[in-house]
């Protein structure tokens, strides 16, 4: 058995386990679904991170991705897997989360460059998950964001904490990848950040599992030539 198969083995198992603590803790413990949700989300995030220690190409990424995206579109049309699922909202966030875990790490290994996957998944566990803990516990006390008619469902407080949170990871993960704070670095952050709190903002029904790590990926990538 190869060294990735048997670690593709583990992940199966970790990401299992990650799903069975947020049941046990929806189910006996009764903690709220949207923070079940968030600890899942941030936990499977968190732990994709080392792929790129382990993995030198794509293949089992993919396949791990490809049966995850299944499992959770299973549950959720069975109404399975409550302490995901058990929101009165449509939310298509849960599938998406393998899709941008899987699609940003096969673009970074296409492209040999680990920060096209590190910084996407950092926002998406870290920024994604502050923003929207935020939003469960002082939404009903803050402003949402309104655009002239347009009435979104993100708030201002919890926007600002996505933004301030991804630009803080923005600038110094491209610190420990490019080894300096030159002006392209900073401008790099800022741009990332604040392209990721837009598409944050403006998604709905979880897509931001989807747009966020995608938008930072695609601005990452126009900065490549500068860093």
């Amino acid at each position: 058995m190869s060294t990735e198969l048997l670690f593709t083995i583990l992940y199966t198992f970790a990401f299992g386990a990650i799903l069975a603590t947020g049941e046990i803790l929806h189910t006996i413990l009764k903690v709220k679904t949207e923070y079940t949700r968030k600890f899942s989300h941030s936990a499977a995030s968190l732990l994709s991170l080392t792929f790129p220690l382990v993995y030198s190409s794509y293949v089992y990424v993919l396949v791990m991705g490809i049966i995850f995206f299944f499992v959770l579109l299973f549950a959720q049309h069975k109404d399975l897997l409550r302490s995901i699922n058990d929101v009165a909202r449509k939310t298509y966030g849960g599938v998406l989360l393998p899709v941008a875990i899987c699609g940003t790490f096969v673009i970074s290994v296409w492209m040999n460059d680990a920060k096209l996957f590190i910084i996407p998944v950092l926002l998406l566990g870290v920024s994604d998950s502050l923003a929207g803990i935020t939003g469960v516990a002082f939404g009903s006390k803050v402003r949402k964001i309104i655009i002239h008619n347009l009435r979104l469902k993100k708030t201002y407080l919890g926007s600002s904490v996505f933004f301030v949170s991804s630009l803080l990871i923005s600038i110094y993960t491209l610190h420990w990848f490019v080894g300096n704070f030159s002006t392209q670095t900073i401008m790099a952050a800022i741009s990332v950040a604040l392209g990721a709190a837009i598409v944050e903002a403006f998604s709905s029904r979880g897509l931001d599992n989807f747009t966020v790590p995608f938008t930072a990926l695609v601005l990452l990538a126009m900065f490549n030539a500068a860093l």
